[in-house]
């Protein structure tokens, strides 16, 4: 009996280190970035918040080829679909009525000057309790980050914005937009792969 005991504190014990090492190591894994960014809704919001960008996994220049294809031979309900179900990490906005944003592309790009543009797009929908999104005339929201070589740097949030596919080079890149962006003017690179 006792030794049936101490077989199953063991086996117990296994299962434990097992599910916290599983569930452990995809969050060691991850990109993080700190921000703060302005609202402009004061003073019936904070007049900014601060945000967490946790990147999971990044977009492969063959992801972006795939999304192309569907895009061009199925339709854009199909390339929709096709968006939402790719889920590559989270935004956290880290007040009261805020959100989390699914990140459905994420990109590092690095630039000419060796600086580096990291590229976020999200399904449009509302990031805030008192987010009141007009019709725009777009799917997505992209969020840009420009950082230095230390990991610092600046971005903007594009609440209504239209995407491109560059399939030559594997990128997607903001098009254009609707909306004035949010600006995010403290970004600090947290934690690397």
């Amino acid at each position: 009996m006792l030794v049936k005991r101490q077989e199953g504190f063991i086996k117990a014990g296994f299962i434990f280190i097992s599910l916290v090492y599983w569930l452990a190591v995809p969050i060691l894994a991850r990109d993080v970035f700190r921000g703060r960014m302005l609202t402009e809704r004061a003073p019936i919001e904070p007049p900014a918040v601060e945000i967490l960008i946790e990147v999971d996994s990044w977009t492969s220049p063959d992801e972006i080829v795939q999304f192309n294809e569907v895009m061009t031979s199925s339709g854009v309900e199909a390339f929709l679909n096709l968006f939402k179900s790719t889920k590559k990490g989270v935004v956290r906005f880290l007040y009261a009525r805020g959100y989390n944003l699914t990140i459905h592309m994420a990109q590092v790009q690095l630039g000419e000057d060796g600086k580096r543009k990291v590229i976020l797009v999200f399904r449009r929908e509302p990031w805030s309790q008192g987010t009141q999104l007009g019709t725009g005339r777009y799917y997505f929201m992209v969020m840009e980050l420009k950082l230095n070589e230390k990991g610092k740097g600046e971005g903007r949030f594009y609440e209504d914005a239209q995407i491109q596919f560059d399939v030559t080079n594997g990128r997607v890149s903001l098009e254009t937009y609707g909306i004035s962006p949010k600006m995010i003017p403290l970004v600090q690179e947290v934690r690397k792969k």
